[in-house]
């Protein structure tokens, strides 16, 4: 298993540098703390260039010792700033930044921030342990993230800024730089290896910062032996050397960001798995991001990005995110395990303490006469007796109070017996919840790690049993086998379950005039909106794309809002790239997309729709006015028969939280957000509020055969939720 990148190296920070280059002017409007992240907000414009897709309000994230990239994750920011973030606020709100460079080919950043009162600069280090420093205009520390003190340097406030001894930059060194760093003794004696030979692929790797990784593949292109002793090498090997540097490193050499290829690199897990639908699918791990392609990873899955900075994101934070899932859920099945180790060993110490104190009581009254004739020997001293007896081949020792008689001690053992009882009662009813409460966080895992592998949604219990009434059963229209929903101006959106409907979905109901959504995470929906020829609003895509995040794994990771985009359908393709494969329910987009940004929201609740004779649905009165075709023809119904033949009938539905701010109307519903609280639990409490407040307004009869928890289960997004808000009208 191959090891998962833990911080980006020397090489990435020069990729990455060179790209937030489109961050300069960019004005500094907050700055957040999240554990070791340093969050800028920033105000940018970017429209025209690399990194336009982030939009006008940009996070920079800083990580000390691992990272620095712009994010299209939003996560909750702390409602209290911590006291280091408030000095970044006070030092660089309403800046601007003038510059954003790496120091030397090291793993420093330094970006630098000016007002009218002045420049200011933080230096992000990236090598270990990393720190974040602000720095006054004449270099010096205002403020570290952490004080530190190494041999060399100092890094305390008021001191003068000085960063690590520089190394040879490999990308700016000639043949004779190289020539003379192989040939060089000195390092090596000074650290304590006289005599040693020195490797190459150790020389590049630690006297040049390119790291292991990069240091390998410039002797692989090269053809040197990486073992080989570097005082040593020919001149010919060192020119194959310095060829393959420029080779590998162009792109940074020359600054032109069109030659990279940005891509995570994944390691397939031991063990094929048959998917949903017989096919083999393999579980992937991601273990490394790179700005370019290496030969050492030929024949490794990859993923492509248009931009490193994306390929950084999306490792970084939502792989972060996914496996900080994982163990979070890991952590509390072990919480509960050791609750219940807890619980059984104070269940059996009680039940020990309640059957003991029974024994000594009857063992009073078996032991009447010498328990007696002791009580009386003391009598009027005053204080406590000991008496030990041997019973059943067990010594049993006997507190007595010589001021009470023989029955009242007995009583004493018996009081305590019923109190200890009552706490077997607690502890017994507490150890009921804890292993249904770990059965259930077992079974959750379990689920979820078999949905995550056949690309399914996870099958969900069905609380509900079906009513004794016969019903006629309806006919459905084809987008309620989908996840559906009518946007504020009345356009249909629809999107996909899981891997096979969005296959359906794209391939027989997709016209060339609708438009498609998508999010780059993965295991998200595809969704369409479907236009019928009609101009379609801003609003309606913001609600299209608002929908389509919100189911996507991004909810299931915690994430509060996200990055969606959209294309004209004639975008869309199944048809891969020469020489590659698309699983099922993968699309290839070609062409421009439309980015928005939107918060992961959705509301569930109760609307109107209308039905027809004989049961025939109209459309939903989810969204918007109805056209003016449909009030007509309904006018004239109105003027023929003097009423419609239509009817009102209670409908359960879920649209995202954009629909109901730009008009449409629900009877009664609650609003959802990503939380910490298992869909199970959220359904019932859904459908609890629902059915109270349908008993309110005596509909509850209608809205008991409309709802069940099986049918709230789906329209849940995966992973946890929270209820926000209830709302009524």
């Amino acid at each position: 298993m191959s090891e998962v990148k833990e911080a980006l190296s020397n090489v990435d920070i020069a990729v990455i540098v060179e790209e937030l280059q489109d961050l300069l002017g960019a004005k500094v409007e907050k700055v957040y703390q999240r554990e070791q992240e340093i969050i800028l907000r920033l105000h940018a414009h970017l429209e025209g260039k690399r990194l336009e897709a982030y939009g006008s309000s940009v996070d920079l994230v800083l990580e000390a010792g691992r990272r620095i990239h712009l994010t299209k994750y939003r996560m909750e920011m702390p409602k209290t700033p911590t006291s280091f973030a408030m000095l970044l606020r006070k030092h660089l709100k309403g800046g601007r930044i003038r510059s954003i460079k790496q120091r030397d080919f090291d793993r420093i950043v330094e970006i630098c921030v000016e007002r009218a009162d002045g420049r200011r600069t933080l230096v992000l280090e990236l090598l270990p342990p990393g720190n974040l420093l602000l720095l006054d205009e004449n270099g010096r520390i205002i403020q570290p993230l952490r004080r530190e003190t190494f041999t060399t340097r100092t890094l305390l406030p008021g001191k003068l800024y000085e960063t690590p001894p520089s190394k040879l930059n490999p990308l700016t060194a000639t043949q004779e730089d190289l020539r003379n760093l192989f040939a060089a003794k000195e390092e090596a004696e000074h650290r304590g290896k006289r005599g040693r030979s020195r490797e190459v692929v150790k020389v590049l790797a630690t006297e040049t910062g390119l790291g292991g990784l990069y240091a390998e593949e410039v002797c692989l292109r090269a053809g040197v032996d990486k073992k080989k002793d570097a005082e040593k090498l020919s001149d010919e090997e060192i020119r194959a050397i310095y060829d393959a540097i420029r080779e590998i490193f162009e792109p940074i050499i020359e600054k032109d960001m069109s030659k990279i290829k940005p891509h995570i690199v994944f390691e397939a897990n031991e063990g094929l798995e048959e998917g949903s639908e017989g096919e083999e699918m393999r579980e992937k791990r991601a273990f490394q991001v790179l700005p370019f392609e290496l030969r050492r990873f030929d024949g490794c899955d990859k993923e492509f990005f248009r931009t490193f900075n994306d390929a950084v994101d999306e490792f970084f934070t939502r792989f972060a995110a996914e496996e900080h899932l994982k163990t979070s859920e890991k952590e509390e099945i072990e919480r509960l395990e050791r609750i219940l180790s807890e619980q059984e060993s104070a269940l059996r110490k009680f039940k020990r303490e309640e059957e003991e104190c029974r024994r000594k009581a009857e063992l009073i009254y078996t032991r009447f006469k010498e328990i007696e004739d002791a009580l009386r020997a003391v009598q009027g001293a005053g204080r406590k007796i000991s008496l030990t007896f041997e019973e059943d081949g067990e010594v049993l020792e006997l507190q007595l109070d010589p001021s009470l008689s023989l029955h009242e001690n007995a009583a004493r053992y018996y009081e305590r017996a019923k109190a200890i009882r009552k706490k077997i009662e607690g502890v017994e009813k507490a150890l009921a919840e804890t292993r249904l409460k770990l059965e259930a966080e077992r079974e959750a895992v379990a689920a979820a790690e078999k949905a995550e592998k056949a690309g399914e949604a996870v099958g969900e219990e069905r609380e509900r049993e079906k009513k004794a009434i016969v019903r006629k059963v309806e006919r459905k229209k084809w987008f309620e086998r989908f996840r559906w929903f009518f946007t504020s101006s009345g356009f249909l959106v629809v999107g996909g379950r899981d891997a096979t409907s969005n296959e359906i979905l794209v391939k027989r109901h997709m016209a060339n005039k609708d438009i498609f959504f998508h999010t780059q995470a993965e295991g998200a929906p595809a969704v369409i909106l479907k236009t019928e020829g009609r101009t379609v609003s801003d609003a309606d895509l913001e609600e299209a794309a608002q929908f389509a995040a919100s189911y996507s794994s991004l909810w299931k990771l915690g994430f509060y809002g996200g990055e969606c985009y959209c294309v004209s359908a004639t975008q869309v393709s199944k048809t891969p790239p020469s020489g590659e494969y698309l699983r099922k329910g993968s699309f290839v987009v070609r062409g421009k997309r439309r980015y928005f940004k939107v918060e992961l929201a959705l509301c569930i609740g109760i609307a109107d729709e209308e039905t027809g004779k004989d049961g025939e649905k109209s459309m939903p009165v989810l969204g918007g006015e109805r056209s003016e075709s449909e009030q007509e023809s309904e006018r004239g119904r109105e003027e023929e028969g003097g009423e419609s033949d239509e009817k009102r009938r209670l409908r359960l539905v879920v649209c995202p939280a954009l629909s109901l701010k730009h008009g449409v109307k629900l009877r009664y519903w609650v609003e959802i957000r990503p939380g910490d609280t298992r869909k199970e639990e959220i359904a019932r409490e859904i459908m609890a509020f629902l059915l109270d407040e349908a008993e309110k307004r005596g509909e509850k009869d209608e809205i008991e055969e409309e709802i069940s928890l099986d049918k709230l289960m789906q329209m849940l997004p995966p992973g946890k939720s929270t209820i926000m808000n209830i709302f009524r009208h």
